[in-house]
């Protein structure tokens, strides 16, 4: 039986892959029977060719279009290597039925990650790997606060039970 595969924030399954070099491990498989489902570590961030440990980044609104930019040098933005590596991997991101991603990141956050803007102030939207995987699929993201809720996750679980 081919098991169903879902993309995860690699942080969440306790990678230390974060900016600051820590993990934000958050107990998911004990959700997902392994016979079924398969949690496939993803670390966006990583993958387009950010280090460990790297400076913090953030979503930030810049004369009107929204950038992912470095947090204490706005100068350095990442939107277009980001974009790119999106891109050349969208094929790749299509073997996945769903999505586990890590809320609050410029990345991974669904409707959770802080957009700046100038005068500091904030609405909270997609990080930008959401963002192009909601413009390019229709696949179903879901972070890790969402799993422990009963009727998120059975949603969560229909909609990539669909998929197969």
């Amino acid at each position: 039986m081919t098991r169903v595969k879902i993309g995860v924030s690699a942080c969440l399954l306790g990678q230390k892959v974060r900016y600051d070099g820590k993990d934000k491990f958050a107990d998911l498989e004990k959700y997902f029977d392994p016979k079924v489902y398969q949690l496939i570590p993803i670390c966006p961030e990583v993958k387009m060719g950010m280090s460990i440990p790297r400076p913090a980044i953030q979503m930030r609104i810049i004369d009107g279009d929204t950038r992912l930019v470095q947090v204490d040098n706005h100068k350095t933005d990442f939107t277009e290597q980001f974009n790119n590596w999106f891109k050349e991997n969208e094929q790749h991101f299509k073997q996945f039925k769903g999505f586990i991603l890590k809320s609050k990141s410029p990345s991974c956050g669904n409707q959770t990650t802080p957009h700046f803007k100038t005068d500091e102030s904030f609405e909270l939207k997609d990080g930008l790997f959401v963002h192009n995987l909601k413009l390019y699929n229709s696949l179903t993201v879901i972070n890790e606060h969402q799993i422990p809720q009963k009727e998120l996750f059975q949603k969560f679980i229909r909609q990539i039970s669909k998929t197969t």
